[in-house]
């Protein structure tokens, strides 16, 4: 669910505005494969001794869809191809896989073996054709170029790799694990699935006759499970075109640009290569759609149930309509010094990469929202994620910034919080999970007295926020430094504990006379949590009556008479 705020729109348009410009870049971004943490094609060579074994399993599985390359020299290529041509109807994929089977570096006249075939697939029924497979994976450039014509990729076969989402690959030359009897196993092709799910990337398996005790050959019970394992990793099956398609797609559409419209703004963008598929659909996160209209030719889209949208790459175009949503605090200015709620955010003033959320039912732009003891925070977080708060500021001064975060990231993190110009990063503690959250101080901030917008940006993947706690620096405990006297700045254990009880017992009494002391408690971050006056008594009494309402854990304790005798004991509860 990715929104970009309409207060950083409306700047982009006076912007563009007041430099003579109407265009501004990136509106659409890509989900990365289809929503899943990898792709894998599964393609099988040559027509033949395949569809017996296949079928009941692909009509049982709808969410595994293959690629079948299609030879004119030997099975169903040179013969009935009506299978094939069904199963391609179905969602399933027929590629070219040369008209003679031969060593293409070796064949004279490369038009007729790419091209030429390609026609008479489709002559033969094949829906579309628009992905080659080099016979014994020989290639050279001339190769290349000749299958580049007619074909948006062709695919080799150079043992498993693994093609990231953000990396362009060489698109006449995507590699593929070929499975051989007692080579490329069974356990092998089932790791491969693993590590393109761990990589985020997509990889490529090549079979050939299924249920064929050959040197090329897999068993039926092997290649399904394979294909249960890519299940298993939650990977996107799909044919080989189809991956390859939208992976081109999103280089070429999340670099389009934008134009201000008289109601809106419009995106266009061109096609990567002739041979593209008739219809590609994209599942993209569109920045500024809140509360408007998306459209393509006409055509309305309506957003998925997790904000984002399917639309039709091949249109080339699409148009958003309407007034943004007002950009506006979700429950009033938060005053300063305060707590900021992680998950106040204003309203439509964040962006968040993620899908996920706890479904609180906490607010309807549920960015991300988890529960975090009896309140929520913000989490199903990605590095780059942001959300804004509206401050009101009652005076002017430096403030120190604390975060409550949680991560059960293996490292700890960090955030960014920043008003304007002044910024501090703060560390998210990894506590082993996403329920511990722990409080950690940053550095100083200062505020001009008024209304400003805090921005929270995440720096790492996965981290959780609660809370921003900016406290007045001029309330912050003084530092060890500035203790009275070693023995009284004793640490000391729980209450319960009957060697703390003694311990406190013996501490020195006030030098300060009958009456009351003032009595402050400030937490390890240096915060003011309480402030009041009291009857002069031992630490051990002084302590009990300053402990209620506060939570388990280690404090100071400042106690005296201002101006004459004060000292500091760090306590716990």
């Amino acid at each position: 669910m990715k929104k970009t705020n309409s207060r950083k729109f409306a700047s982009m348009v006076a912007m563009a505005a007041a430099c003579s410009l109407s265009a501004w870049a990136g509106p659409i971004t890509t989900v990365a494969w289809n929503g899943h943490d990898g792709a894998v094609s599964f393609t099988f060579d040559d027509g033949y001794n395949q569809l017996d074994q296949l079928s009941s399993y692909l009509n049982s599985n709808s969410d595994v869809k293959v690629t079948f390359f299609i030879t004119g020299a030997m099975g169903a290529g040179s013969g009935d191809l009506s299978g094939y041509v069904n199963m391609a109807k179905n969602g399933h994929e027929i590629g070219n896989h040369s008209k003679s089977h031969k060593d293409m570096t070796t064949v004279g006249d490369l038009t007729t073996e790419t091209t030429g075939w390609k026609n008479s697939l489709l002559s033969k029924g094949a829906p579309e054709v628009y992905t080659f497979a080099t016979p014994y994976c020989a290639s050279n450039n001339n190769v290349a170029n000749a299958i580049s014509k007619d074909h948006i990729a062709n695919r080799n076969c150079a043992g498993a790799k693994y093609y990231g989402w953000s990396s362009e690959p060489e698109w006449m030359n995507i590699s593929s694990n070929c499975y051989t009897q007692g080579g490329s196993s069974t356990g092998n092709a089932k790791n491969n699935m693993g590590t393109a799910k761990n990589q985020k990337a997509w990889t490529v398996q090549l079979n050939h006759g299924v249920g064929v005790n050959d040197t090329y050959g897999i068993s039926t019970n092997d290649i399904k499970a394979i294909m249960d394992e890519a299940k298993n990793q939650k990977l996107w099956i799909a044919p080989f075109g189809v991956v390859a398609a939208y992976y081109r797609a999103h280089f070429a559409i999340d670099k389009a640009s934008a134009t201000t419209t008289s109601d809106g703004f419009k995106v266009a963008w061109t096609s990567p290569h002739s041979a593209m598929p008739k219809s590609v659909p994209l599942r993209v996160n569109i920045q500024n759609v809140a509360g408007r209209t998306v459209s393509q030719k006409g055509k309305v889209i309506q957003p998925n149930s997790d904000g984002t949208y399917t639309i039709e790459f091949m249109a080339l175009e699409l148009d958003v309509t309407g007034e943004p949503p007002e950009v506006k605090p979700f429950k009033g200015a938060i005053e300063i010094p305060g707590t900021v709620e992680g998950e106040n955010y204003d309203t439509y003033a964040y962006e968040h990469a993620k899908d996920g959320n706890d479904a609180t039912g906490y607010r309807t732009d549920d960015a991300g929202i988890v529960t975090a003891g009896t309140g929520y925070a913000v989490g199903y977080t990605s590095a780059g994620d942001y959300f804004e708060y509206t401050l009101d500021v009652k005076t002017a001064g430096k403030y120190k910034v604390s975060v409550n975060g949680a991560t059960g990231n293996s490292s700890d993190g960090t955030v960014t919080v920043s008003v304007g110009s002044q910024k501090v990063d703060v560390a998210v503690a990894a506590k082993g999970d996403w329920n511990t959250y722990s409080e950690t101080a940053g550095g100083e901030i200062e505020l001009a007295a008024g209304k400003q917008t805090l921005r929270l940006t995440i720096n790492n993947d996965n981290l959780n926020v609660d809370w921003i706690k900016i406290a007045s620096a001029a309330e912050v405990a003084p530092s060890s430094s500035s203790v009275a006297s070693s023995s009284s700045a004793e640490a000391v254990a729980p209450a319960s504990s009957s060697s703390v009880t003694a311990s406190i017992g013996n501490s020195v009494l006030l030098n300060v006379g009958a009456g009351m002391v003032k009595c402050t408690v400030f937490d390890m971050n240096g915060n003011m949590l309480k402030s009041f006056h009291t009857a002069v008594g031992t630490s051990q009494d002084i302590w009990n009556r300053a402990k209620d309402g506060l939570g388990a854990g280690v404090y100071i304790l400042r106690y005296g008479e201002v101006g004459k005798s004060m000292q500091s004991v760090r306590v716990r509860k």
